[in-house]
């Protein structure tokens, strides 16, 4: 079969307490990358020298290297700046505190091999969590058979992002149009974008098999956003905000699709994205009037039973008619 390099990229900021386990796992995998980049994003804890120590110990040089940015890039912008930089056929994105299968590599590289036409591939993950984290159950998802590989449907089920960036791979040729897709995104990240753009090209697919022990804290940077959110909203203006993101997300998807030629069913795409830009300001509209009858009233422009039955326990919690 065909060889295919493999990149494995991650950005770190102060992950002194987990970073060792996930590079150890990483080390031990039975197929090995042939590049790993840690990005560190001026740690102020000892992660660097953990990393540091880590690629010396294990004589890694030739093929892990350490860059050390010179200013805070947040890891937003630190991702998308390693995904561009790594050199693999196939770049695989890790968080700095999970603990990788040992097959992981080995597994997905496979399903690459197996279906030329995947983008972006991604895949289940088991839960490590910890006293302050929250759970993040895997929702399920819909696809089609291709090649013995599962292909995501274009679906209003699919089209908002359903799995962490950490268990996702893509193939280099693709790292353009993820860039692209991910420049036009309001507080762009990297997994959203790699999801968005792979679904409009019909280029995203699922390993149905756990690849990752995902671990589940409080001071992970994406829960120290969420937090920093909740402490300055309500539960129910929070999930205003939400519906918000919601549809800048699926505004960006139906922007990125408009500029794409040659696409199959680029029409019928356009149209359920536009059904859920709809769905979407009803909801909004509804939950501010913090109305029951509006949501009765609306009930028939609901196009999911749950999101319908959701906006009414938010609605039953204000109390309000």
């Amino acid at each position: 079969m065909e060889k295919y390099t493999t990149s494995v990229v991650i950005a770190t900021y102060n992950g002194e307490k987990y970073v060792y386990e996930q590079l150890k796992s990483i080390f031990n995998q039975t197929l090995l990358p042939d590049e790993v980049i840690i990005s560190d994003d001026l740690s102020t804890d000892s992660t660097t020298e953990i990393v540091d120590k880590f690629i010396k110990k294990n004589d890694l040089s030739g093929q892990w290297k350490l860059i050390r940015n010179k200013k805070n890039l947040g890891w937003r912008k630190n991702f998308i700046d390693l995904i561009g930089a790594a050199s693999g056929d196939i770049i695989f994105t890790c968080d700095q505190d999970d603990v990788w299968k040992p097959n992981k590599l080995e597994i997905m590289t496979a399903q690459f091999k197996q279906n030329s036409e995947i983008d972006v591939l991604v895949s289940d993950y088991d839960e490590l969590i910890e006293n302050t984290g929250k759970s993040a159950k895997l929702r399920s998802l819909e696809t089609e058979e291709e090649n013995g590989t599962q292909k995501l449907k274009f679906t209003y089920k699919n089209i908002l992002l359903k799995r962490p960036g950490c268990v996702f791979a893509l193939a280099k040729g693709f790292v353009p149009e993820v860039i692209s897709y991910f420049d036009n995104l309001e507080m762009p990240a990297h997994d959203v974008a790699m999801w968005g753009s792979a679904l409009v090209n019909d280029g995203l697919y699922y390993l149905a098999e756990p690849t990752i022990d995902f671990r589940r804290h409080e001071n992970s940077s994406f829960q120290k956003e969420i937090k920093s959110i909740e402490m300055k909203d309500s539960a129910y203006q929070i999930r205003i905000n939400q519906m918000k993101r919601f549809n800048v997300r699926i505004g960006c998807a139906l922007s990125y699709l408009e500029n794409k030629n040659n696409l199959c069913d680029k029409d019928k795409k356009k149209k359920l994205l536009r059904e859920m830009l709809k769905e979407n300001d009803i909801r909004i509209k509804v939950l501010k009037s913090k109305k029951l009858s509006l949501l009765l009233k609306s009930a028939s422009s609901y196009m999911s039973v749950f999101n319908f039955c959701a906006d009414l326990k938010h609605l039953l919690k204000t109390k309000t008619v």
